[in-house]
């Protein structure tokens, strides 16, 4: 029942992403009739108005919001005002392309975070310890663009060991699947997934080390040492689970700074995933695309918070959705 409550709570959370994606677009300077009317002495002005006719904006905003939302409903986004083709096929492989860079480096920053973080806690004020948190305060703080660029230029310039740009060199892809596909792509990730993998993993280790240094001075963590258990067993069985827990909410509230990072490394390593198109977009002033991309940031956060609560209850019982 609380589950359902939960479901039913980001339902709404994402009707209301709705409402105000559908609000800032009609608020937004320029007529997008305007945009999609080809630039000539030659257009008429029946052009134009066939172009108003066919985006809905004759009709009441009531009635354009009703168009909308039935229209988010089945992942019709209208045409860009670039290219003139469906948004969502513009936008399929993008969506693949952006959850395969995230994906990875948040498997990579996960596992890299909390090993460096139980080594800094458990040499705490040690050289290691020293070295990992000023590792992550300096890491915390650095624009990851500049640290995209920076791995560019010694990396691509310098060592000539990694490919600049793309996902590919050949536009070959994963369909149909091939080993040499495979390998081209995994070789353009590198630098991607390094960028944002450095640039993120900084978070969790100075949250992972910061927990278990609390959960350390735990009266059950003495009571562990007495009954004769190792410090890797006391650190594997009683410290690492309830110092996680942090992190699983961290990860979810920084959603949208971690959706940001990938836009950003996207741009510079002209990765064509979700932020390439959304910096193409906010230059040629594209709103049906960036209309589909703020609301599929949106949601992403949404979910992203449910599964950290459903994640919590699953590694703590003692947590309850509310």
């Amino acid at each position: 029942m609380i589950l359902a409550k939960r479901i039913f709570n980001a339902f709404i959370t994402i009707v209301l992403i709705m409402a105000l994606n559908f609000a800032l677009f009609r608020i937004m300077p320029g007529d997008p009739a305007v945009f999609m009317t080809p630039r000539s002495q030659h257009t008429s002005d029946a052009t134009y108005w066939r172009n108003v006719e066919i985006m809905g904006l004759n009709k009441s905003y009531p009635e354009q919001f009703v168009d909308y939302f039935v229209d988010t409903l089945t992942l019709d986004w209208g045409l860009s005002y670039d290219t003139e083709e469906p948004v969502m096929d513009i936008m399929d492989d993008a969506i693949l392309w952006t959850l395969l860079l995230m994906g990875t480096s948040l498997f990579f920053t996960f596992v890299i975070g909390v090993a460096l973080g139980k080594i800094a806690a458990r040499r705490r004020g040690k050289a290691a310890d020293l070295s990992i948190t000023g590792f992550g305060l300096f890491f915390y703080g650095m624009p990851i663009f500049w640290f995209g660029i920076l791995l560019m230029v010694i990396f691509v310039g310098n060592l000539h060991l990694l490919p600049a740009a793309g996902y590919t060199d050949s536009g070959t892809t994963l369909k149909p699947f091939t080993f040499g596909a495979l390998l081209e792509i995994l070789e353009h990730l590198v630098l991607p997934v390094a960028t944002l993998t450095i640039g993120s993993v900084a978070g969790v280790t100075l949250i992972m080390r910061n927990s278990l240094v609390d959960v350390l001075t735990e009266d059950y963590i003495v009571t562990a040492y007495a009954k004769g258990l190792s410090p890797a067993q006391v650190m594997r069985r009683h410290a690492s689970p309830n110092a996680r827990l942090p992190i699983v909410t961290t990860l979810a509230m920084d959603t949208a700074f971690i959706l940001g990072g990938v836009f950003q490394i996207e741009v510079v390593f002209t990765y064509k995933g979700i932020g390439w198109y959304t910096w193409m977009a906010i230059q040629n002033k594209d709103y049906p695309m960036l209309q589909f991309i703020f609301f599929i940031g949106g949601v992403a956060v949404v979910i992203a918070n449910l599964l950290a609560d459903l994640v919590l209850v699953k590694l703590d019982p003692r947590v309850k959705i509310t």
